[in-house]
C-alpha cells in the first residue's frame, strides 16, 4: 500500500508540471504583453471618464450656485419691494403629498411649501381648498384672511412675517343660514398646530372660531395681555416667550400641558394653579423673586426659573409638594452663587433628576442628607465608630452640620396670608363687643 501511495504521487506530480517549450514560452510573453497595453488602455479610458464626470460635477455645482445666488437675490429685492403677488404657478412647485378629499374621495395634494419666497398677498391659495399643511415662513405676508377658504387645515407655519393679527380669518360653519346650501362643506376650521411667531402682533383676538387648537406658538411678538384664548379647550402646549406680559391671566382652566412665558416682564407668578394638567412650565428671563404661587402647582414635571430675581434657596420649599417634578432650572439667580447652593436645593427637593440641566447623582443625594446632619445622615455611625474605638473620649465633630441662615419663607407667607388686611376689623377683634367698640372708635377718630 505504501508503495501505490509513493507511486501514485509521483503520477500526479508529474502530471501537474509545466512543459514549457520555446513556442509556447513565447505565446504567453505575447499574452502578456497583449494584457498590459488592454490594461493601460482601460486605464486611461477610466481616468478620462472619472477627470470627465468630475469637471460635469463641478460644473453642475457652480450652475447651481448661481442659480441659488439669483433666486437669493431675488427675493432679497422682492423683500425689499414689499413682496411679490403669489400666482398659481408659484403655489403648483410647492405642492407635495396626496391624500384623499374627505367629501369627494378623490386624490389631491394637500401640502404646501412656501417658506422663504418673498410672498406678499396668498389670494390664490384659495383655490387649492384640500389643503392641510401650509408652510409660509419667512415671507411679507400681512394677511390670512384667504384661509378661510380652507376647511381641511390642519396646520399653518406662517413665523418671520408681517402679520399684525393673530388668525384673523374664520372658517364658514353649517348654521341655520346656510345648511341647506353649503352646509355640508361649511364645517368650520380644523386648525390644530399654529406657528405665529416672529410677527408684529399686539393683540390675541378671540380664538373662538379655531377650538380645536392644540398648538400655539406666539413667540417673539409684541403681545402685552393674555386674553383670548378662553375657548381653547383642546389647547395643549402655549408659547409666549419673548413677548411684553407682566401679568399671568386669561388662562383658567386650560388643558395646557405645556407653557412657555419666558422672556416677558413678569414680577409675580399668579394663576397658574387653574391649570389642572400643567407639566412643563418655563418663566426663564424675568424678574420674578417668589416661587409662592407654584404651590398649587401638582403636576408640574419641568420647571425653568433661571435668570431671575430669587435670591433666598428656601424659596424652593414651595415646590416640596410637587412629587412629580423631576426638572428644575434655577442657574443664574442671586441664589445661585450661595454656599452649597446645589445640595441644599438637592436636600428638600429629594426627587430630582436633574438640576440646572446637570443630573443629581447618587453622591450629591447622600452629601445633601449629610450637610444638616439630621436623621438619615452618617453623624449616628460615626458617633458609634468612635465609641466603640475610643470609649473614654468624647466624639469631636469634625463635621459639623450645616446651620441654615435664611428664614423659613413658607411660615413667613402663611404668616403673611393669615394676617388682617386694611379695614378688616373683623380679623381684628374676636367678638362682636370689640368689633363695634372698634368701628365706634375708627369712627371718632376721622
Amino acid at each position: 500500500l505504501k508503495i501505490q501511495k509513493i507511486a501514485r504521487g509521483r503520477k500526479a506530480r508529474r502530471g501537474n508540471r509545466r512543459v514549457s517549450s520555446p513556442k509556447k514560452a513565447l505565446a504567453s510573453e505575447e499574452d502578456m504583453a497583449a494584457a498590459k497595453l488592454q490594461s493601460l488602455q482601460r486605464g486611461k479610458k477610466s481616468r478620462k471618464r472619472v477627470e470627465e464626470m468630475r469637471d460635469q460635477k463641478a460644473a453642475a455645482g457652480r450652475i447651481q450656485a448661481i442659480h441659488r445666488g439669483r433666486a437669493d437675490r431675488r427675493v432679497v429685492l422682492a423683500k425689499k419691494e414689499g413682496g411679490l403677488e403669489l400666482e398659481v404657478k408659484d403655489i403648483r412647485k410647492g405642492l407635495s403629498q396626496m391624500a384623499r378629499n374627505p367629501f369627494t374621495l378623490r386624490h389631491s395634494y394637500v401640502k404646501l411649501d412656501l417658506n422663504n419666497q418673498a410672498v406678499k398677498t396668498i389670494d390664490a391659495i384659495s383655490q387649492f381648498t384640500n389643503l392641510q399643511f401650509v408652510e409660509m415662513n419667512n415671507n411679507c405676508i400681512a394677511d390670512l384672511s384667504p384661509l378661510a377658504l380652507l376647511p381641511s387645515l390642519l396646520t399653518l407655519d406662517a413665523s418671520n412675517n408681517n402679520l399684525t393679527e393673530c388668525l384673523d380669518y374664520v372658517v364658514p360653519e353649517c348654521n341655520e343660514s346656510n345648511m341647506f346650501a353649503d352646509g355640508v362643506t361649511a364645517i368650520g376650521s380644523m386648525l390644530h398646530e399654529a406657528n405665529l411667531s416672529c410677527n408684529k402682533i399686539e393683540k390675541i383676538r378671540d380664538l373662538s372660531p379655531h377650538r380645536f387648537l392644540h398648538h400655539l406658538d406666539l413667540s417673539s411678538n409684541n403681545i402685552k395681555t393674555i386674553e383670548g384664548l378662553s375657548s381653547l379647550s383642546m389647547l395643549q402646549t402655549l408659547s409666549l416667550a419673548n413677548n411684553q406680559i407682566s401679568k399671568i391671566q386669561g388662562l383658567d382652566n386650560l388643558p395646557l400641558i405645556s407653557l412657555d412665558l419666558g422672556n416677558n416682564k413678569l414680577k409675580t407668578i399668579a394663576n397658574l394653579d387653574t391649570l389642572p394638567r400643567l407639566e412643563k412650565l418655563f418663566l426663564n428671563n424675568n424678574e420674578i423673586e417668589s416661587l409662592a404661587a407654584l404651590r398649587g402647582c401638582h403636576t408640574l414635571r419641568e420647571l425653568d426659573i433661571g435668570t431671575n430675581a430669587v435670591s433666598i434657596i428656601r424659596q424652593v420649599e414651595f415646590l416640596v409638594n410637587i412629587s412629580k417634578l423631576a426638572k428644575l432650572t434655577l442657574m443664574n439667580n442671586p441664589c445661585d452663587g450661595l454656599e452649597f447652593y446645589r445640595l441644599r436645593v438637592i436636600t428638600r427637593l429629594t426627587g430630582l433628576a436633574f438640576l440646572d440641566g446637570n443630573a443629581v447623582s447618587a453622591e450629591e443625594k447622600v452629601k445633601a442628607i449629610n450637610l444638616y446632619g439630621g436623621e438619615g445622615s452618617d453623624l449616628a455611625n460615626r458617633k458609634a465608630v468612635w465609641v466603640k474605638c475610643f470609649p473614654e473620649k468624647e466624639f469631636p465633630d469634625f463635621l459639623p452640620p450645616f446651620q441654615e441662615v435664611e428664614e423659613d419663607v413658607v411660615a413667613a407667607e402663611e404668616k403673611k396670608a393669615d394676617a388682617p388686611t386694611k379695614g378688616d376689623f373683623r380679623g381684628m377683634f374676636a367678638d362682636t363687643g370689640a368689633f363695634v367698640e372698634g368701628i365706634m372708635s375708627t369712627a371718632l377718630q376721622r
